[in-house]
């Protein structure tokens, strides 16, 4: 179809012009303070200096530098008026204001009011390393530049990589610059025109329009999004964004993060849509819907999230929250882009530690905690509410479960006074609460206590030995729960304890090795033995909030055997005296197999064989080009492998990386994950992800691409196939300018 080329074509260049004018960057920068030109004082040296009585001009001739403030100019001729402080350079003229630089062979220039004229010059600008050339150009002030005709590029050297060359340029640092009639070039081949281009000359933040998201899909038609991020104060900022759909309308979008000090910060965001589709269960159900969700009727779709992290008085954090989504449907439709299910999940975890609910999940979790710790104790309030969004979208019974609030004080295990017995409490009340009820699912109240005794002691020299005895009161109070004996006390109590024991001891050897990654290996084997115990207690008269409502039997010996690898190198300083040891884990295993004593008492079938699986954990990191981790389950009565996860990773030190995953479970999944990444140069490199699922011997996502990086600009080619749909992708990043291309 060679009519679609014009258009490729055209597209390219429509995207490039938008994102040049809309770039923006946000790095720190101090930028020089406006000097007050009666206070300057001018000082001029050259190899001759003569004054001019009749035009009251100073007249330096070789070698000449004048300075004053901030501000430096060399040159081989110099006329300079101290009166009205105009400066007329030529001869290898080097200017220097502030972080800003102009070399030229003439210039005029006012050096109390930074204006004058350049004539074949270069500007470059140190911060964002922008150099502006031209013929005949103007600095208009201290920071703003224009030029009848010239070039703009970020690259260094008389033949940049890329520049940009236009006419009726204007530069504001701090700013934007704009051009005319603009064609980028590569080296000396023009590849692409403009007929008009703004562009960032920013190097701290500050508002303006960042770079938008072009693009086009089935579900929302051809896609503008276009980010404008505002800077309100120091501590504060926003980002508001629009998102037009052909297909769906538009999206608007806010974000506002704000930091109160270096523990309290906080960000609000907020989408709407008033879609221009349903999905109401007919054919539209195919392209606007989702199979996993009921129908979607609804008009008006939004999505509120936030997160707050503060310090309160004394001691006390809180920690808030929400996430409440308008249907089941939305963070399904929009995963991606800037305002996206992917990249709010990324933001948050990234800046709070916390993450959202996955985006399939229609019921979402918002909280507030208040915490404190103390150096053996901890206390905290949390209120949850769990919004199930298909109940309340569908206006359905939500018998769903909320804790209004709950209340947990804990002691962290610490000695009783003189003796050797040791101590740790956890305890809690909860209220709970739903919206809708049934005779079994109730709101109510609960309150639990846990405290457990610990006696470690020595058995001769080489073996610990600590047994334990916990104990465990709970009460519930509940006004409409009836159990299956017909029993509606609103009171209920339940008492169990626990008890075990642990017996370990540890086998060490050193190992001289005096190799290069090690002098020494110490070879710790940790073998242990552990039990423990839980009588049977009938609890099916008890109501049922969680699974502290239902604890079960538990009659279990383990055996572990853990194995631990430590090496020791000596650090030396430059006199060759000992300065201190550094030591590393290299490898760390652990084979252990639980034995239920109670599958082999009640003797039952095969599924319930005293024997439970042989496990392994471990980690590697022999070296810094090698690193694995792992779980491994095996079933001993067949042999056959029940779960493995492991994951592994090989590099060096010119920047290759294989990583490998493989994940199974003999009841769900079994996947494999491979990325290879080869730096072909210190500027390309080239990269392959494969992810199967081999149970259904199918391709999850693969894909390859290479990426090219330069000091001054950047290429990506990607081509990608993710649940049988391709993609290709072709980004140019020009530093300072912004990224732009096709997908």
């Amino acid at each position: 179809m060679p009519s679609l080329f014009p258009w490729k074509r055209l597209s390219l260049a429509v995207a490039f012009v938008m994102l040049c004018l809309l770039a923006l960057q946000t790095r720190g920068f101090a930028m020089p303070g406006k000097e007050n030109p009666k206070h300057v004082s001018w000082h001029i040296s050259a190899l001759m200096v003569t004054y001019d009585k009749n035009r009251e001009l100073y007249i330096a001739e070789d070698d000449v530098v004048i300075t004053g403030g901030a501000t430096r100019l060399e040159a081989d001729y110099l006329e300079f008026s101290d009166i009205t402080k105009e400066a007329f350079a030529q001869g290898n003229v080097l200017f220097i204001s502030g972080g800003d630089t102009i070399t030229c062979n003439a210039m005029q220039v006012n050096l109390a009011t930074h204006k004058g004229s350049i004539n074949k010059g270069t500007i470059f600008i140190q911060e964002g390393n922008y150099y502006i050339t031209g013929e005949k150009m103007r600095k208009t002030g201290q920071f703003t530049y224009d030029a009848a005709k010239g070039s703009i590029t970020t690259c260094d050297g008389d033949s940049p990589d890329w520049k940009i060359t236009g006419r009726n340029i204007k530069v504001t640092i701090e700013g934007y610059g704009t051009a005319s009639h603009t064609a980028l070039w590569a080296k000396k081949l023009p590849v692409l025109y403009s007929p008009y281009l703004v562009f960032p000359v920013k190097t701290k933040r500050q508002t303006g329009l960042l770079l938008p998201y072009i693009g086009s899909s089935d579900r929302r038609g051809f896609e503008y999004e276009q980010p404008l991020f505002l800077a309100l104060s120091r501590n504060t900022d926003a980002t508001v964004y629009a998102h037009y759909m052909s297909d769906r309308g538009v999206k608007t979008a806010g974000e506002f993060r704000y930091v109160i000090d270096d523990q309290s910060r906080g960000a609000i965001m907020m989408d709407f849509l008033e879609d221009d589709k349903i999905d109401d269960g007919t054919d539209a159900r195919q392209t606007y819907g989702f199979s996993s969700t009921d129908t979607r009727t609804n008009t008006d779709r939004w999505w509120f999230r936030m997160k707050h992290d503060q310090v309160l008085p004394y001691g006390v954090t809180a920690k808030l929250d929400l996430d409440v989504v308008s249907d089941a449907d939305y963070l399904q439709e929009f995963q991606d882009g800037f305002t996206g299910y992917d990249a709010t999940n990324e933001y948050f975890s990234d800046a709070f530690g916390r993450s959202l609910d996955s985006y399939d999940d229609t019921t979402r979790k918002n909280s507030l905690l208040l915490s404190k710790t103390w150096s053996s104790y901890s206390m905290s309030v949390q209120g949850l509410w769990y919004d199930d969004v298909e109940a309340r979208q569908q206006d359905t019974t939500d018998t769903t479960l909320q804790t209004l609030p709950s209340v947990e004080f804990d002691a962290l295990r610490q000695k009783i006074g003189d003796t050797s017995f040791y101590w740790t409490l956890d305890s809690e009340t909860r209220s709970f609460y739903r919206q809708d009820t049934t005779d079994k699912l109730v709101s109510g109240q609960r309150l639990d206590i846990y405290p457990k005794l610990y006696y470690p002691t020595r058995i001769g020299k080489h073996f610990s030995f600590e047994p334990y005895l916990g104990v465990r009161g709970t009460g519930w109070h509940t006004n409409d729960f009836t159990d299956d004996y017909g029993n509606d006390d609103e009171f209920r109590f339940r008492g169990i304890y626990d008890t075990g024991a642990s017996l370990s001891t540890t086998i060490d050897r050193v190992f001289n090795l005096d190799a290069g990654f090690a002098e020494k290996l110490k070879h710790e084997i940790i073998p242990q033995i552990d039990y423990a115990f839980r009588p049977n207690e009938v609890q099916d008269d008890l109501p049922y909030f969680d699974g502290l409502d239902r604890i079960g039997e538990q009659n279990v010996v383990t055996w572990s055997l853990t194995h631990v690898f430590t090496a020791r190198t000596t650090l030396m300083n430059t006199d060759n005296q000992t300065q201190g040891h550094i030591y590393k884990e290299l490898a760390w295993f652990k084979f252990y197999q639980d034995y239920d004593i109670k599958n082999e008492r009640d003797n039952e079938s095969a599924s319930g064989r005293p024997w439970q699986d042989v496990k392994l954990k471990y980690e590697l990191n022999p070296s810094g080009f090698l690193s694995s981790n792992g779980d491994i389950a095996v079933n001993p009565y067949n042999g056959h492998f029940t779960q493995v996860k492991i994951g592994a990773t090989i590099s060096d030190n010119r920047g290759d990386k294989f990583y490998s995953s493989y994940r199974y479970d003999i009841d769900d999944y079994q996947t494999w994950v491979n990325r290879l990444t080869i730096q072909i140069t210190d500027e390309v490199m080239t990269y392959y992800c494969l992810e199967s699922d081999l149970e259904d011997r199918s391709t999850v996502e693969q894909k390859a691409g290479v990426e090219l990086t330069r000091d001054c600009w950047g290429m990506k080619l990607e081509i990608a196939e993710t649940s049988g749909e391709k993609t290709i992708a072709f980004l140019v990043l020009l530093k300072g300018i912004g990224e732009f291309g096709t997908q």
